[in-house]
């Protein structure tokens, strides 16, 4: 029997990927409702293609089809989108805006394959709170997570003193620390191992993508802040590493393509044939480095907002949307992206806790409102 999927952001990379991987996989899966913000030409083709029964669309535009599915518009289309009848949502969706169908989903009991990691960094606290009253299943589809997921559940967690993400470091790596200084939007799109979205490829380059899959690897396995490391690891074969009580290290390796944790999350708790990229290991070096917390700082600003929690972690994912947004449009300077990002969680002085949806909403309007302040676009 296929099992039934729905797949949230379909315009974006990972929404792409996905396609991909049921494409190859057309007798196991099938595709019964996508998602776009805008995107009404990428939501055509894959409608055409696979003719789904549902369809969403949060920005309401005009859409004509050969056939009639049931098609939904807005936040509310979202969540109607994630009610439907489906064994399987892939949460592809970029930015905060992709809690509503998540917290939806979840009431639905529906599992969860994620790649938004805005949204769990933001409201991990209400998501676990959520999951406690449903039999839905998280399962991460970032690459790290994937491999983290993979790991530490071979092992009892007891047996295990540290888990390791690792960063191909980005563009800078190896780079003075000078050279950021004036790094222009073409210098930060220049990842030197993986084919991401914009957003995570500039979060990349400064490694606030690192510090946002810190704090998300916290909320997935539990462990503190202080037993989660990260290393540069140019070569981007090993996507993680657990270092057990007795010293030992246990590695996950696998072709730098997203399609083998997209297909992971897919099957999960099968593991089925590899119909894309294989890894050969035959004449390859692997390197890992410490971070340099001086020429990147974002990944240092992460671990000190994951540690105080509550509405810190929303403030900073919600600030680093809005900024690389502004960088992306001319509007700020690369190495401006973090010292605001700083200046805005210090300015914060409301309540700690994130209690609920309406008080994120209502950081997400303060964040905006104090760039604003700060820049004045």
């Amino acid at each position: 029997m296929k099992k039934k999927v729905i797949i949230f952001g379909v315009s974006g990379s990972i929404g792409k990927q996905t396609i991909e991987v049921i494409r190859k996989n057309s007798h196991r899966f099938e595709l019964v409702g996508i998602s776009v913000k805008e995107n009404v030409k990428i939501l055509t083709d894959f409608a055409e293609e696979f003719k789904p029964p549902y369809l969403a669309i949060y920005e309401k535009k005009p859409l004509t089809l050969s056939y009639n599915p049931k098609i939904f518009y807005g936040r509310e289309g979202l969540e109607e989108l994630a009610s439907i009848d489906s064994d399987l949502i892939v949460m592809a969706i970029s930015g905060i805006e992709a809690i509503y169908p998540t917290k939806k989903a979840i009431e639905e009991e529906k599992d969860i394959a994620i790649a938004t990691k805005e949204v769990i960094v933001s409201c991990g606290e209400l998501i676990k709170e959520w999951l406690k009253k449903s039999k839905t299943k998280l399962i991460p589809i970032d690459s790290e997570h994937s491999t983290l997921f993979q790991l530490v559940n071979t092992f009892k967690k007891r047996e295990i003193k540290n888990i390791f993400l690792t960063a191909s470091g980005g563009p800078f790596w190896n780079k003075p620390k000078e050279y950021l200084e004036n790094a222009t939007l073409e210098d930060v799109l220049k990842h030197p191992t993986w084919n991401m979205g914009r957003k995570t490829t500039i979060d990349s380059a400064n490694l606030i993508n690192k510090g946002l899959e810190v704090i998300e690897a916290h909320f997935f396995f539990g462990f503190p802040y202080s037993a989660i490391k990260v290393l540069i690891h140019p070569q981007s074969i090993v996507h993680g590493l657990i270092e057990l009580k007795d010293g030992s290290f246990i590695a996950h390796m696998a072709p730098t393509d997203m399609k083998i944790p997209i297909q992971y999350a897919l099957s999960y708790p099968q593991r089925i044939n590899n119909s894309f990229s294989f890894l050969s290991l035959s004449q390859k070096e692997l390197q890992f480095y410490d971070v340099d917390l001086e020429k990147f700082p974002g990944l240092d600003l992460a671990y000190n907002v994951g540690s105080m929690g509550g509405v810190y972690p929303a403030i900073f994912a919600i600030g680093d949307e809005i900024l690389v947004d502004l960088f992306l449009k001319g509007k700020i300077k690369f190495k401006e992206i973090i010292p605001l990002l700083e200046n805005i969680i210090e300015d914060w002085k409301g309540p700690k806790d994130l209690e609920d949806l309406e008080m994120l909403e209502f950081l997400a309007k303060w964040v905006g409102e104090q760039v604003k302040e700060k820049i004045r676009y």
